[in-house]
């Protein structure tokens, strides 16, 4: 009987447990799942007329550059005060006087000689006319069948030594007047290897000379570039050219017209070459770059119709793009590019125009997503 109430009290308390338990029991606070809505970076794209800027670099450079040499050998007598290296000389300024009294000597000579053959050339054409007439009275009008009768070997021959002994004496009188060596041109001296008192012989370098007033630079340009440089009626580039140069802590710009376009691709580099000219640059303190500066170079090249900008971050993998609609839905765009740049990208076909292109990168996006726009950038 005391197992039985037992039993019977531990039951009773069980449910009477039980039933409080439920009673009593914590309801879980219902709340609203929040969805995340990614905000993102927008650029509005609108069609314009887009003028390409090529961008290379190159090294400033004389288009006229020569090395003299002395013609005739002797003692250096004199040279200009100019000639020195980094000097500045005029066109025709003479640079060395080489000794020229055996020079002088030698065309006096060879004035005389000039001079005896042209009298023993007059006299041998009065043999021959004095011949004519004698055959004449003697052959009965008939033609010699002997050259000798007339003299005619005897005239050739003086007429021979005439014309060479005129050459003798003009090259001793080119030789008088090589021994003073002008500068062909207005140039600056690379170098300068003679000095008073040293003796040249013929061939001897004595200077290097480049021009300071002429001056190009040479442009590399990638193929795909190449295609982009403007070119007239006749296929000749006529690209306009803006050159970039730092000396000391200012910064100058000098502007430059086509030179020439090299024919042949490099086969190294793959990339075609243009040569500009440099034009002076008025009031500067520095009219032309000096030889040997690096400058920067844009080349405006042809102009692209109705073609989109857009900054080149904004481009996913296979040429495609990410654009807002009106709902603040994403959707994709499939673009035709004809250019890319290191920042840039003109788009010609996949855009309408007031497109809001995402600039932000989404780490799944979807079509049909839906962003924010961030309102700060937007107003920006």
């Amino acid at each position: 009987m005391a197992s039985f109430v037992l039993i019977l009290t531990i039951i009773v308390v069980t449910v009477l447990g039980i039933i409080l338990l439920v009673m009593n029991k914590r309801v879980a606070k219902e709340e609203e799942k929040q969805r995340i809505i990614p905000v993102v970076d927008v650029v509005e794209v609108t069609g314009l007329d887009h003028a390409v800027k090529i961008l290379t670099q190159g090294v400033v450079e004389s288009a006229r550059e020569t090395k003299l040499a002395a013609e005739v050998g002797g003692r250096v007598m004199e040279i200009s005060p100019s000639f020195k290296r980094g000097g500045v000389v005029k066109k025709g300024e003479r640079l060395v006087q080489i000794d020229a009294a055996d020079f002088r000597s030698a065309l006096a000579a060879a004035e005389v000689r000039r001079a005896e053959a042209e009298l023993a050339l007059e006299q041998e054409k009065a043999r021959v006319e004095q011949a004519k007439l004698d055959w004449a009275k003697l052959g009965s009008g008939s033609k010699p069948l002997n050259p000798l009768v007339l003299r005619e070997p005897f005239l050739a021959a003086a007429e021979a030594s005439a014309a060479s002994a005129v050459e003798a004496a003009a090259k001793a009188r080119r030789d008088v007047e090589r021994t003073v060596i002008l500068a062909p041109f207005a140039a600056g001296l690379r170098s300068a290897n003679a000095e008073v008192g040293a003796v040249v012989a013929p061939g001897t370098m004595v200077a290097e000379l480049y021009a300071s007033s002429d001056l190009e630079v040479r442009l590399p340009l990638s193929l795909e570039d190449f295609g982009f440089l403007t070119r007239n009626a006749a296929g000749a580039v006529t690209a306009e050219v803006v050159l970039k140069g730092k000396i000391g802590a200012e910064g100058y710009i000098w502007k430059a017209e086509m030179a020439r376009v090299d024919p042949e691709i490099s086969r190294e580099t793959l990339s075609a070459h243009i040569a500009v000219k440099v034009l002076p640059t008025e009031g500067s303190a520095f009219p032309l770059p000096p030889v040997g500066l690096f400058v920067n170079a844009e080349i405006t090249g042809k102009t692209l119709d109705d073609v989109k900008e857009i900054p080149r971050r904004a481009l996913l993998d296979g040429n495609r793009a990410i654009v807002v609609m009106a709902d603040n839905k994403i959707a994709f765009r499939d673009l035709t590019i004809p250019r890319l740049t290191r920042e840039t990208a003109l788009v010609s076909g996949g855009f309408e125009a007031g497109d809001r292109v995402v600039l932000t990168r989404l780490s799944a996006p979807v079509s049909g997503m839906e962003v924010e726009i961030d309102a700060e950038k937007e107003d920006e």
